[in-house]
């Protein structure tokens, strides 16, 4: 839809990325596990990213993974 992501939303989209669950993501954010589901559900559609596998090779064409190794 080319709709921006909220802050929130990318947070969510990029700790997914990164392979954290639903529950670490809620709890590093200090959130509820449902409010997890609905934003990755959100950035999702706005992306058009259907699969965790599909969130993961995007957050790798951000740069998200880059870092995660040191």
């Amino acid at each position: 839809t080319g709709e921006p992501l909220s802050q929130r939303e990318t947070e969510v989209l990029r700790m997914t990325a990164q392979g954290l669950t639903n529950k670490e993501t809620a709890h590093l954010l200090n959130i509820s596990m449902k409010t997890v589901e609905t934003y990755k559900a959100r950035a999702a559609e706005k992306l058009g990213l259907r699969s965790r596998a599909e969130i993961v090779r995007f957050g790798v064409s951000q740069g998200w993974l880059d870092d995660l190794s040191e």
